[in-house]
């Protein structure tokens, strides 16, 4: 018999926003919320393509001419952003998206590429305290699969495929890089299982969009902090998104 889960994150919502002078049953949430990683979401913002609308998950903003589409600052690592998710779905959202930073793991990557996830081989501890103790956590395939056509409708290239999530960033070991990469994984990050745990256990879709920010050579890890393609690929996503 499964243990009574203690917290339910609706209720701790009306709470809160109650103390903020709003009314949980009366506010209208957008239906699908991409959730932006730091700078990624700086440069939304100053798109002036949206406005900040609900302190919800932290501060969601909705899109001026669609409020049914709305954007936040993503948290960082599978726990903060199963949180962030919980809030967002009690509140009534029905699709999240990630859009952050990954590491390249296959050979042939560069940095600015586009991955659209399937799914992520679970290195986290988020999933099993959910009662999805699997070594892969896949996403919506529906919403993916729109996420893969939006962006080729806007010629914009993009690869579809599995990813590592690992909540241990800077321990990243050269025989689990190479492990991954055997297994078909064409990046790492840290949100992905976080992410879809929740919304499979919320019975939510989601899916995420990464931007390759550095790619692993034979024993390190190559950078592509220098030139444009990393931010060439942020405008071009944005642009569909906006």
């Amino acid at each position: 018999m499964m243990d009574k889960v203690l917290t339910d994150p609706r209720k701790l919502l009306a709470i809160d926003l109650k103390n903020k002078g709003i009314n949980i049953d009366e506010i209208c949430v957008p239906n699908r919320v991409y959730l932006l990683a730091d700078d990624i979401f700086d440069y939304m913002v100053s798109l002036d393509c949206g406005e900040y609308r609900f302190p919800i998950g932290g501060k969601l903003w909705v899109l001026k001419d669609n409020p049914m589409i709305g954007f936040i600052k993503s948290m960082m690592c599978s726990p903060a952003i199963a949180t962030q998710a919980e809030d967002l779905i009690a509140c009534g959202v029905k699709e999240l998206i990630h859009v952050g930073y990954a590491g390249g793991l296959q050979k042939n990557m560069n940095p600015g590429d586009i991955v659209i996830t399937e799914g992520a081989y679970n290195d986290t501890a988020v999933a099993r305290l959910y009662g999805f103790d699997y070594n892969f956590i896949e996403s919506s395939s529906e919403l993916s699969a729109e996420l893969v056509k939006t962006m080729k409708v806007h010629q914009i290239m993009v690869s579809c495929g599995k990813t590592w999530t690992t909540d241990a960033g800077y321990h990243e070991t050269v025989g689990q890089v190479l492990s991954y990469r055997n297994k078909a994984a064409l990046c790492v990050e840290m949100e992905g299982v976080g992410l879809f745990t929740i919304a499979k256990y919320r019975e939510c879709a989601a899916s995420a969009i990464y931007i390759i920010s550095d790619v692993f050579g034979d024993e390190e890890w190559l950078l592509g902090c220098s030139g444009e393609a990393i931010p060439n690929a942020v405008r071009a996503v944005l642009g569909v998104i906006a």
